[in-house]
C-alpha cells in the first residue's frame, strides 16, 4: 500500500524561502493547483492527506478546499502555522502555539480532530513530540531519511546567494529506520508514530515530488519501478 502526503506549501513560502517575488496570488494554489490535484485523485480513486499551513485558513478559499477534501474522503493534517524556516530553533511555546493555533482552526473547518502532523524542514525533535502528545496525535511525518538533507543544504548553499536561512539536520537521520517506528509514548493513548518520507535503497535519495523534478524523467522512471516492485510501507 502507497500512502501519498501533500504538503500545502504555498508560493508566500517560497517567496519568503528565497527572498523573491512572484506574480502569483496566494489564493492561486486553490484556486488552479489544487482542484485539478482533486480531479486526479477522483479519477484513479486514490485518497492523499494533505498537509495544510495555518497561515493559509485565513483564507475562504483554503477554508473551502479543506472542507471539499475532507467530504472526498481525503485526510487534513497540520503543517504548522507559518512554516517557518528556523521551525528548529523557536522554543517549545513558540512551536506550541504553532501546532496548536493551526490544530484548533482545522478542527473548527473540518469538523474533525487532524491526527497527523509535519513539520517544515524535515525534522522532529522532543518539544513538537511534546505538544503533539497532549493534542492527541498519532502520527508525525516529518522525517526524511538517508542523505537528501545533506544534499539539499548542499544545493542551497551553491544556489542561493541571499543567504537562505532554512535549517536542515545534516547527518541526524543518515542512518534512520525508513519504515514505521514509535517516536513516543508507551500505550495507546499518547503513543506518537512516525511515517518517515520513503527512500531508494542504497542511495536513500527520497521518492520525493521535488527530487523528480529536479532529477528529470530518469530518476522519475526509476522511482516508478521501485513503486510498483515495493511491498509493505511505502510514503510518497
Amino acid at each position: 500500500m502507497i500512502q501519498i502526503h501533500l504538503d500545502v506549501d504555498n508560493i508566500w513560502v517560497y517567496e519568503n524561502e528565497h527572498g523573491i517575488k512572484t506574480p502569483f496570488k496566494k489564493e492561486d494554489i486553490y484556486t488552479k493547483a489544487l482542484p485539478v490535484f482533486l480531479d486526479i485523485l477522483k479519477k484513479t480513486n486514490s485518497k492523499v492527506t494533505f498537509m495544510i499551513v495555518g497561515a493559509d485558513l485565513e483564507m475562504k478559499v483554503c477554508r473551502d478546499f479543506c472542507r471539499k477534501a475532507i467530504k472526498m474522503g481525503h485526510e487534513i493534517g497540520n503543517h504548522s502555522w507559518s512554516h517557518s524556516d528556523d521551525f528548529e530553533q523557536f522554543s517549545y511555546e513558540e512551536k506550541k502555539m504553532e501546532i496548536q493555533k493551526t490544530h484548533e482552526l482545522l478542527t473548527k473547518v473540518c469538523g474533525k480532530k487532524p491526527i497527523g502532523f509535519a513539520g517544515p524542514g524535515y525534522h522532529t525533535d522532543a518539544d513538537t513530540t511534546r505538544t503533539l502528545q497532549k493534542l492527541g496525535y498519532k502520527y508525525d511525518s516529518s522525517v526524511m531519511p538517508g542523505i537528501s538533507q545533506t544534499l539539499m543544504k548542499f544545493y542551497i548553499q551553491i544556489k542561493n546567494k541571499k543567504g537562505m536561512i532554512k535549517i536542515f539536520k545534516v547527518g541526524k537521520y543518515l542512518m534512520n529506520r525508513h519504515g514505521p517506528y514509535i517516536l513516543a509514548g508507551n500505550n495507546s493513548r499518547n503513543q506518537i508514530w512516525e511515517l518517515p518520507i520513503s527512500v531508494l535503497p542504497i542511495l536513500t535519495i527520497p521518492i520525493h515530488s521535488t527530487f523528480v523534478y529536479f532529477f528529470g524523467p530518469v530518476y522519475k522512471k526509476i522511482t516508478m519501478m521501485y513503486l510498483h516492485s515495493k511491498k509493505g510501507y511505502l510514503l510518497y
